[in-house]
């Protein structure tokens, strides 16, 4: 059995649900009972309700012999890769390199895949399994943060992260959740290294969900993930470097470029949609149909592009 999220089992024909958008990514998540215990996750909690949930996303059990009947179509329907999400299982890759086999298998897609690993042979290992793309998920990006919220040394984390993307240039990627603590500054200033040492970084908004620790906390303020989401835009496109950005007490108050420049290279709305490998979509994963969309699924409405540059170009001139 492997757990598949709502969207992709649609796009799959696995259910006859009708959604509002459908992922361009087929999401798979494999385990239960997560070593780790991040206090924002259900995986790492004993609760059987909130163990369905990752994201906003529910995630039902199908059986192989189901997902390798149904993989192709959903390939028909605009599925163009295979996101493998694994807890931490206490036999360590060997359970991976299995799934990874298996996929490869049944599908000709690239394979991206989240999981914790020890080492960069670890890494190396399932890169040459198939994994075309290996995240090595940081979430927090503040040190006491990350001690409070995931346990251990965020140092400890990033530095095996930019080993690995030394040793398999362009195969690593990273989650980065905004709104757990982090001011702006500590954000886009690992956003830099990141983007400098070839690691694609997902950008995520904190969701409090139930049955977890932080279930009573709040989603971020739109308006400083809107900020955070254009300066890691402009960083990796190489259009401004960290270095032109200013800050006041932590909060970025500009990028360092002309207001021409902000409406040419913010207008189209790119900035403000999902982040992460290529075709990951992640419909409604932070969102709620109907109300504050973090990540853009698709492309922006006229509106909508002309309501995000309008809340960013706000949100700076407010602290000017």
């Amino acid at each position: 059995m492997i757990r598949v999220s709502a969207g992709s089992a649609a796009s799959m024909g696995l259910t006859s649900n009708k959604m509002d958008a459908y992922p361009t990514t087929a999401y798979f998540l494999s385990g239960s009972s997560c070593l780790m215990k991040c206090a924002f996750c259900p995986q790492g909690v004993s609760n059987n309700e909130a163990l369905n949930r990752l994201g906003r996303v529910t995630w039902p059990e199908y059986s192989w012999q189901e997902v390798e009947n149904h993989l192709a179509e959903g390939e028909k329907n605009g599925i163009k890769r295979i996101c493998l999400q694994s807890v931490r299982h206490k036999d360590g890759i060997s359970s991976l390199l299995k799934l990874v086999s298996r996929f490869k298998k049944i599908s000709n897609l690239p394979i991206s895949l989240s999981a914790w690993i020890k080492d960069s042979s670890e890494a190396a290992a399932l890169v040459k399994a198939g994994v075309e793309r290996l995240s090595i998920s940081l979430d927090a990006v503040n040190p006491q943060v990350y001690q409070e919220i995931k346990g251990g040394s965020l140092q400890n984390r990033l530095d095996l992260l930019l080993e690995c993307a030394a040793r398999l240039p362009g195969k690593l990627s990273t989650h980065i959740i905004c709104g757990l603590g982090e001011s702006e500054f500590e954000a886009l200033s690992i956003i830099d290294k990141l983007v400098k040492a070839g690691v694609t970084t997902a950008l995520f908004a904190f969701v409090p969900l139930k049955g977890t620790p932080m279930e009573d906390r709040d989603p971020p303020p739109v308006d400083s993930y809107r900020r955070i989401q254009a300066g890691h835009y402009l960083m990796s496109c190489g259009r401004a470097d960290f270095s032109s950005f200013r800050f006041i007490d932590g909060r970025l108050v500009s990028f360092g470029l002309s207001n021409r420049d902000i409406e040419t290279y913010f207008s189209d709305g790119r900035a403000f949609q999902t982040s992460g490998c290529p075709h990951c979509n992640r419909p409604f994963y932070n969102e709620r149909p109907g109300g504050i969309i973090y990540n853009y699924h698709r492309n922006l409405s006229e509106s909508e592009r002309k309501k995000a540059l309008n809340e960013l170009n706000q949100s700076l001139q407010e602290k000017l």
